[in-house]
């Protein structure tokens, strides 16, 4: 199992009980709702924080990436089980979720932080992004 997927399992519990602990009861955790545009651009904005402060502080780029994006997604698996209300409620995957939030941090951190996000990497977003823009 590699770092990545440690990550998000150990943080996912934890973020899961939490709601237990702080309402006291288990029957509130038992029926996740869905993750509302206003939770992910709270993940979005979390991720973004911790990524540009860890790179901008010397963590190295995949390293504050991937622990900002494992803290995103985390954080939708423990608080929504990972489903989406844009996608009606589709439950994504571990693998899904962690895809997502690297590639929205990332973006997001090209505004936010460019001088933390190594040259060739802005280049290949950016061309990503116009690809994606041109297929619209």
């Amino acid at each position: 199992m590699n770092l990545r997927q440690k990550l998000l399992g150990a943080l996912a519990v934890q973020a899961f009980l939490a709601p237990i602990g702080l309402l006291g009861s288990a029957a509130s955790a038992q029926q996740a709702k869905p993750a509302t545009n206003e939770d992910i651009a709270v993940y979005q904005a979390m991720g973004t924080s911790f990524f540009c402060m860890a790179a901008l502080d010397g963590v190295e780029f995949p390293k504050a990436l991937g622990i900002s994006a494992s803290t995103y997604a985390q954080a939708l698996k423990g608080r929504h089980e990972g489903q989406v209300a844009s996608l009606q409620g589709k439950a994504l995957t571990d693998k899904e979720m962690f895809a997502a939030a690297e590639q929205q941090v990332l973006v997001r951190a090209m505004a936010a932080c460019p001088k933390a996000i190594p040259d060739d990497v802005q280049t290949k977003v950016k061309e990503a992004l116009q690809k994606r823009q041109a297929e619209s």
